[in-house]
């Protein structure tokens, strides 16, 4: 996500010609992990009733669900999940809390089940979303951002 102005996500711009990198997790720097976050293969973020979830299939990891802004509402960030990634984004999209139209979702693997709380507490203390549960007994994992994606 990108910020437009103050702290507010918008859709990302992107060139058709830049691939899409692979779903993954990676150690940089002291104790902070890159994590790729996943876009839509043209580039844009992904809408949350349009991802199909079998693609996820058992992979665990961290996601983001957020209400991109225009003229006359703000965007906000509404949930930071983790877990299973399936069954997690099922549970989300039954949810009655995410049933306004065009959300969007952006996902990222986490290979190691050890930093999935870690990286969840991270981005819910610095995307502080409206809904969720933060792990408050977790130290936080800082990742890069999918503002910075």
């Amino acid at each position: 996500m990108e910020r437009n102005g103050g702290d507010m996500p918008v859709e990302g711009r992107a060139s058709a010609e830049r691939p899409v990198p692979p779903l993954q997790i990676t150690k940089i720097e002291n104790k902070t992990l890159q994590l790729h976050w996943h876009k839509h293969p043209a580039g844009q973020w992904c809408l949350l009733d349009d991802v199909d979830l079998n693609v996820l299939g058992s992979r665990y990891g961290v996601f983001v669900i957020w209400r991109n802004g225009g003229a006359a509402k703000m965007s906000a960030v509404l949930y930071v999940g983790h877990g299973s990634l399936k069954s997690e984004l099922t549970e989300c999209r039954r949810s009655p809390l995410f049933t306004a139209p065009r959300l969007r979702v952006t996902w990222a693997d986490v290979e190691d089940a050890r930093h999935l709380d870690g990286v969840a507490t991270y981005l819910y203390q610095q995307l502080r979303p409206i809904w969720g549960e933060i792990v408050s007994a977790t130290h936080p994992l800082p990742v890069n951002l999918p503002l910075t994606a």
